[in-house]
């Protein structure tokens, strides 16, 4: 399972999850084109994947894909491709060679930072609390919305995301981000200093509420997944990944090995807990009322 020292146990449920085609609505995306590829509920479509999941970071997409890889009628070869984010310049048949080969079996990924795409300001807070001369260098190269461009070439694509408290999100984030780069010598800032920057995009990829808005604009059909039954019921987790997806839910994977496993962090200090479910408040209350679930342990 996802490790996290600091997590308090939340419900886990899958939120809308019909496996009917999505509608697609605007004009083609991408560098390529190409007639957009329809697939059915249960055969997979030619090329390209049949499901993605889209985030959210450090909310258990790898403990997720790790459940997923293990049903035989599934195929992932990648967890994360992150390919309309960072390789959008190798073209569609880059990303799709990754799905080649399906034999009968239904292909994804889950690539977590497509859900803010197109990440704003990358060139400050991509490698934060430096800047990237890169993207200044590659003013070529297009950064464009994952979500339009899955839409325009993937009509009837299983699209979903786990989502997690977003105050425990930040905090587990910022671990992460503060023990990498201790280890490797460089400059840390104060976590209170890093979300108010944006850094790494650690606030924004917390607005639950309006990116549920705004891929459900693309995608009616969006699924949504709550982030505890990793601890409380792994089985019941498991089963909704593969309904929504489109696989025979019978199949038992086995649940008991850890997956990305990390080094304990430290608390998440009271202060910073309170600035956070301030600051997340709104969007908190927003998120529960599209999804239909009391997330009231959310705001305490």
């Amino acid at each position: 399972m996802a490790p996290d020292s600091t997590r308090r146990a939340l419900a886990i449920q899958a939120a809308r999850h019909p496996r009917g085609p999505a509608l697609l609505r605007g004009g083609a995306g991408g560098r390529e084109t190409a007639r957009p590829m329809q697939a059915s509920a249960t055969t997979p479509r030619e090329r390209g994947p049949d499901f993605v999941g889209v985030g959210v970071q450090k909310s258990g997409t790898t403990w997720a894909a790790d459940v997923l890889a293990q049903h035989p009628g599934v195929l992932i070869r990648r967890k994360e491709i992150s390919f309309i984010v960072r390789y959008f310049h190798r073209g569609w048949g880059w990303y799709e060679s990754f799905f080649d080969g399906k034999q009968g079996r239904l292909a994804g990924e889950l690539s977590v930072n497509h859900m803010y795409s197109p990440r704003p300001d990358m060139s400050r807070r991509e490698f934060y609390p430096g800047w990237n001369p890169r993207r200044q260098l590659y003013f070529w190269r297009r950064y464009p919305s994952a979500r339009d461009e899955l839409a325009a070439r993937y009509p009837g694509l299983r699209v979903f995301a786990l989502f997690r408290n977003p105050v425990e999100r930040a905090w587990s984030h910022y671990s992460m981000w503060r023990l990498r780069r201790e280890r490797n010598g460089k400059r840390v800032v104060p976590f209170e200093r890093m979300f108010a920057d944006d850094g790494r995009w650690i606030r924004t990829q917390g607005r639950y509420g309006h990116w549920l808005d705004y891929w459900r604009e693309r995608f009616p059909d969006f699924g949504v997944f709550l982030y505890d039954d990793i601890v409380n019921d792994p089985k019941t987790l498991a089963r909704e990944l593969y309904r929504f997806v489109g696989v025979d839910a019978s199949f038992e994977p086995v649940l008991d090995r850890r997956v990305n496993e990390g080094r304990a962090k430290e608390p998440m200090p009271e202060a910073v807990a309170a600035l956070l479910r301030e600051s997340y408040r709104d969007d908190i209350l927003r998120f529960q009322a599209r999804i239909g679930r009391d997330l009231s342990a959310w705001l305490r």
